[in-house]
């Protein structure tokens, strides 16, 4: 029986897993890193050519800041935290700076930029916006280290368009100045960068000679 010949074929996928942090960037921290908090995530991307990929990201993090860790006279006296679990999904495009192949020696690493669209869930007992739609984009960098192993660096900024992760938006109950004090133009900004570990698999395919 004819063989296929054993060559680099496209389109193929990988299966991954990825370990990093996340934090918050909004009314109560504007400083980047800043209350950054363990975060995991699985993958699928499906590699179209050596510079297009799409990839299906779910990842799980904490959220967190406090006005008491600023210094901050304003912070202090509203004394405002929070601390919120997220559980988000990701469909986002890839473009790779230089061509990409797994187990190609001549092709080590590639640098690559994504974006696409992104959905939140806030899982617990949560007051407001138990459910987000954004826009995650970002960059990141891989790494060739065996015919079906691929390792890299990944981080993404998430665009929200909703100002109440922390809660902040100014509620009816509330009377005192200094709680109602939000800045109501800034909707909240997330971020979430990893280390990931990808396993390449090839899609099932027909040999010419039988079609």
């Amino acid at each position: 029986m004819p063989l296929c010949a054993q060559t680099i074929s496209f389109p193929y996928g990988e299966i991954g897993g990825q370990l990093g942090g996340m934090y918050y960037l909004g009314d109560i921290n504007n400083v980047p890193f800043k209350g950054t908090r363990p975060a995991i995530a699985a993958f699928y991307r499906h590699n179209f050519n050596v510079r297009y990929s799409a990839k299906a990201l779910l990842s799980y993090g904490k959220l967190t800041a406090s006005d008491s860790k600023y210094k901050n006279e304003f912070q202090k006296a509203r004394d405002y935290s929070f601390n919120r679990g997220l559980v988000h999904f990701s469909v986002l495009g890839e473009f790779n700076f230089l061509p990409f192949i797994f187990g190609k020696k001549d092709m080590p690493f590639a640098t690559y930029l994504q974006g696409g669209m992104g959905m939140g869930l806030f899982p617990g007992d949560a007051p407001t916006d138990k459910f987000i739609v954004d826009v995650p984009f970002g960059f990141g960098v891989k790494f060739n280290s065996h015919r079906k192993f691929v390792y890299g660096v990944d981080w993404m900024m998430i665009k929200t368009f909703t100002d109440n992760i922390d809660f902040k938006a100014p509620r009816p109950s509330e009377v005192n100045g200094i709680k109602q004090k939000y800045v109501a133009s800034n909707n909240d900004w997330l971020s979430y960068f990893s280390i990931y570990l990808a396993y390449k698999f090839d899609y099932p395919q027909k040999c010419p000679t039988f079609d």
